[in-house]
């Protein structure tokens, strides 16, 4: 009797020692399996961050775009260049046009489109001057830039500048021929809306849209 009395309270003691640990034990293999899961859960954040600071292309081709297009964004003299060469091409537009509706038929003067034809100089000579101020006035990145856009200008110009010395010529005669006067009006009407073109389309590259 007092050896089972011994051996209850030996497997007492033996419980009260060694459970509790265990416990602890388990508590903390439970503690590194949160902590396991909690890094993994870091590690996808951290990855799926970076994957959002990468971007995706088309995003990044915005924001070159956007880069391009300050470095060669127009000053304000620029602007207002712009602007002068627009309206210059836009009042040659409209003589041009004028010129073409007065050379046919019957309603052609010799002498009114003389008149006409010294007003379209003046214009040209003017838009000229403003064009070759404004290209002289780029700076080195917007002149790499906008290169193409320039040599279509300049073309242009060697255009229209070869159209009115044909209807300078056929007006310098005694007896005008009205259908080569309208032709060249005609002619110069075309070349004179894709020059106005190029320069919109340079005011939305250089940002200078009114």
């Amino acid at each position: 009797m007092k050896m089972r009395m011994l051996w209850l309270v030996m497997a007492i003691a033996f419980c009260a020692t060694f459970l509790p640990a265990q416990g602890r034990g388990g508590g903390s293999g439970g503690g590194g399996q949160r902590g396991g899961a909690g890094g993994q859960g870091a590690g996808m954040g951290q990855g799926q961050q970076r994957g959002g600071q990468a971007g995706s292309p088309s995003s990044q081709g915005t924001q070159q775009r956007d880069q391009d297009r300050d470095r060669i964004r127009a000053i304000d003299q620029q602007r207002d260049q712009l602007h002068t060469c627009d309206q210059t091409a836009k009042q040659i537009r409209t003589q041009t046009r004028q010129m073409a509706r007065d050379s046919s038929g019957s309603k052609f003067n010799a002498e009114q489109a003389r008149q006409q034809r010294d007003q379209l100089r003046q214009q040209l000579q003017t838009m000229q001057r403003d064009h070759e101020q404004l290209v002289s006035g780029l700076s080195e990145q917007q002149r790499q830039t906008l290169q193409n856009r320039v040599q279509n200008m300049n073309q242009l110009q060697e255009r229209v500048n070869n159209q009115f010395r044909q209807m300078d010529g056929a007006l310098n005669q005694n007896n005008p021929d009205p259908k080569v006067v309208r032709e060249q009006a005609r002619e110069m009407e075309k070349s004179m809306k894709q020059w106005q073109k190029q320069y919109r389309e340079m005011q939305k590259e250089m940002s200078a849209e009114s």
